[in-house]
């Protein structure tokens, strides 16, 4: 068998198609990779003594066309330019606690993930080698530790405050962060780019095919051979369709981008879309419910950079799938206070972000909206989703958690400000492709492989089964490297 017959496309160059193309090239495998973007966006990143004095994110362009239920006025924000939204992301990397990919359970078997923390504990260390993260070594409730390149640590007066947090079933530690070295200036707004840091340097390989402005619009089923043999794209620079033949295909063009690549992936063998055998693609929709306020104590305190985690409460004292953290931060966004964060001047108003989750429900969706085109003349993506009472309620929970927490450590604070954004303002989607070990209840296996399409991997967060309340890059990322790694096993094999 040659090489070309093992080729993989992959479909897209944000952290988790970076992440898969480059377990598959050290390992032998040809990569074609797919990335609508044409050309790379500008920025900056100044960072002094660990702390960031100045950073200027690229112009977003335009936005992929989507429409919404007007009720929950979701937005997406998604962008078509290399390494996708890692151009814009926070750094914000906590690991998922092991309950989270079985607490679900307690609700329903569709809520338990095919994988557990064990098996991604040798991939979210290869991706955190990758990150360079700046955080605590040390585990706390709720929070395993991940690998770091530069310790943290909080003030001492926040310190007495996490030490009440953990009698509270509650972790309060450094948010860990992918910020890379403490002295940097990068012409980029974040630290990690997955197109700067992981696709560039595949380019060096011979086993490496790159193609920009490249616009996945559909994958080829051929009914004969029970596989996809091949990816359709629009070739930005002409408007013409190409066509590219692969012996298996990485999906990671976004969460919902992704999920409609396979809406419009239709055949007679799956007429409502790719591997859709039980009417689940694009269902289960869900998000992190996200609230911003502040926090004003009764006296100063120091001042907090990097951010401090109050991570959810404890497992066994929840509601399973209802949970919440929070970061405090700065007292406000304005470039004064990051010079004000390296003097020993204190502040008494913090801001805090809260993220909560939700149980995931069928009736969250997108789907294809055939009166609607985008500018590549396919049907625009409709976002059906809005956020429960029972997680607005598992914020205000947390808020006060957070005061009881504040007041048992001997500060008085006050919470004022709160403020609920729509869905989609955290960029946290995920769940329209789910996995699960049953095909009844999850289109994609504990490999990230369709069940129906055996050559197809999802690796991006729409394969989540649920929504734990953490940042969900660094497991999409892990999940990513674990699927790769599978894949070659086949490949190979095959």
């Amino acid at each position: 068998m040659g090489e070309d017959s093992r080729r993989v496309v992959v479909v897209g160059s944000g952290p988790t198609g970076a992440m898969a193309a480059t377990v598959l090239i050290r390992q032998g495998i040809p990569v074609t990779l797919l990335e609508s973007g044409q050309a790379l966006p500008s920025g900056w990143l100044v960072r002094a003594g660990g702390r960031t004095l100045y950073r200027r994110l690229p112009e977003f362009g335009p936005p992929q066309e989507y429409v919404s239920n007007a009720e929950s006025k979701a937005v997406w924000f998604d962008r078509l330019i290399p390494g996708g939204m890692s151009n814009f992301w926070s750094g914000t990397v906590p690991r998922f606690a092991p309950e989270d990919f079985y607490e679900g359970e307690r609700l329903h078997e569709r809520y338990r993930w095919p994988v557990s923390y064990e098996d991604l504990v040798p991939y979210y260390e290869q991706v955190e080698k990758i990150l360079q993260i700046a955080g605590s070594p040390q585990n706390v409730p709720n929070l395993p530790a991940c690998q770091v390149a530069y310790q943290r640590t909080l003030p001492a007066h926040w310190q007495a405050i996490g030490r009440h947090a953990e009698k509270a079933g509650r972790g309060f530690t450094v948010l860990p962060s992918a910020t890379g070295s403490p002295w940097l200036f990068l012409r980029r707004g974040t630290f990690f780019n997955s197109f700067r840091q992981l696709v560039t340097n595949l380019l060096r390989s011979p086993l490496f095919s790159l193609r920009l402005g490249a616009h996945a619009i559909r994958l080829e089923w051929d009914g004969a051979l029970k596989k996809v043999d091949g990816v359709i794209y629009i070739d930005r620079t002409t408007g013409l369709e190409q066509r590219l033949a692969a012996e298996a295909i990485v999906v990671a063009a976004g969460p919902l981008a992704s999920t409609r690549l396979l809406l419009n992936s239709t055949s007679a063998d799956f007429p409502h879309g790719l591997g859709d055998t039980e009417g689940l693609l694009g269902r289960y929709l869900h998000d992190h419910v996200q609230q911003w306020a502040n926090v004003d104590f009764d006296g100063p305190m120091p001042r907090l950079d990097p951010p401090a985690y109050l991570t959810r409460a404890d497992y066994r004292r929840s509601e399973p799938l209802l949970a919440a953290s929070c970061t405090l931060g700065f007292g406000s966004s304005k470039p004064i206070e990051r010079l004000l964060a390296r003097t020993p001047i204190k502040a008494k108003t913090f801001g805090v972000v809260l993220f909560g989750s939700m149980i995931p429900s069928p009736s969250n969706h997108v789907r294809l909206d055939s009166t609607l085109q985008d500018r590549f003349g396919q049907s625009q993506l409709k976002i059906q989703i809005c956020h429960s009472d029972d997680a607005e309620r598992t914020l205000t929970a947390s808020r006060e958690d957070l005061l009881t927490i504040l007041e048992a450590a001997g500060y008085q604070a006050m919470i004022r400000g709160v403020f609920t954004k729509p869905p989609g303002h955290s960029v946290h989607y995920g769940g329209t492709v789910r996995m699960h070990h049953s095909p009844q209840y999850g289109m994609l296996n504990g490999w990230n492989r369709m069940h129906a399409v055996n050559n197809v991997a999802v690796v991006d967060a729409s394969s989540f089964t649920t929504g734990p309340e953490k940042n969900p890059v660094p497991t999409a990322m892990a999940l990513a490297a674990r699927a790769a790694d599978r894949l070659v096993e086949d490949l190979k094999r095959s």
